[in-house]
């Protein structure tokens, strides 16, 4: 437990060192003016995909970022050495990381809605969503070197994420999408913004069941990647 405590508290400092907490804070305040002007027949889902694009960069970019500074300053190496444990490390940037999105994505909400939305629903949406993205990020960057060489990663893991929008705003009506977590995402944003009376019983289920087994998948791969990066 105290090392944990000590990695949360590590995580923060660098979150607020490599100014990633000041960014998220800088596009919540520019999503928020945004949202004030959205048009009532969209606002909805113009809010949902605002409010999922912040744990999408906070876990995939952010990740990357924090990622990649470790790397240079050979932290892995150090922690090789140390009784902390792989599993402590990875939990350790899902929690801290995580936090900064629930609150951003609350504050949104928040601007948006009042308090006229589902907070279990949002929380699990953007929890769950942070996490699979983090670890995916994690996974990502694991294979590169330099912030360059990440670019070239950040499409090839990000494009297939964005699918199932398609579904979402009507371009197309397929169960392809399915496969993708963050379909289950975007039903867990709609029941919280507009309640389940038009999401079926069968899509809260597989919603509520498939992104944390999503979640689940992405961190054994992320802890399998980070024990090759030792």
């Amino acid at each position: 437990m105290k090392r944990m405590k000590s990695l949360i508290a590590l995580d923060f400092a660098l979150i607020v060192r490599n100014r990633i907490l000041a960014a998220a804070a800088v596009v919540t305040a520019l999503y928020v003016l945004i949202i004030q002007v959205l048009p009532d027949e969209s606002f909805n889902m113009v809010l949902t995909m605002l409010i999922l694009s912040d744990p999408v960069m906070l876990g995939f970019m952010f990740t990357g970022a924090m990622v990649l500074f470790e790397k240079s300053s050979n932290t892995f190496q150090a922690l090789s050495v140390t009784p902390v444990r792989p599993r402590e490390y990875l939990l350790s940037k899902g929690l801290t990381l995580t936090v900064v999105a629930l609150a951003a994505s609350m504050v949104m909400a928040v601007s948006g809605l009042r308090l006229d939305f589902h907070f279990l629903y949002l929380t699990a949406a953007v929890v769950f969503s942070s996490l699979l993205f983090i670890y995916i990020g994690f996974i990502g960057v694991s294979r590169v070197k330099t912030f360059n060489q990440y670019f070239v990663v950040i499409p090839i893991c990000m494009i297939p994420t964005c699918l199932p929008f398609l579904n979402y705003f009507g371009a197309t009506d397929t169960l392809v999408w399915y496969a993708i977590p963050t379909q289950a995402s975007l039903i867990l944003f709609t029941a919280a913004f507009e309640g389940t009376g038009g999401t079926g019983a069968g899509e809260m289920i597989y919603a509520l069941i498939y992104l944390p087994a999503s979640v689940l998948l992405s961190y054994r791969l992320a802890l399998r990647a980070y024990l090759k990066m030792l």
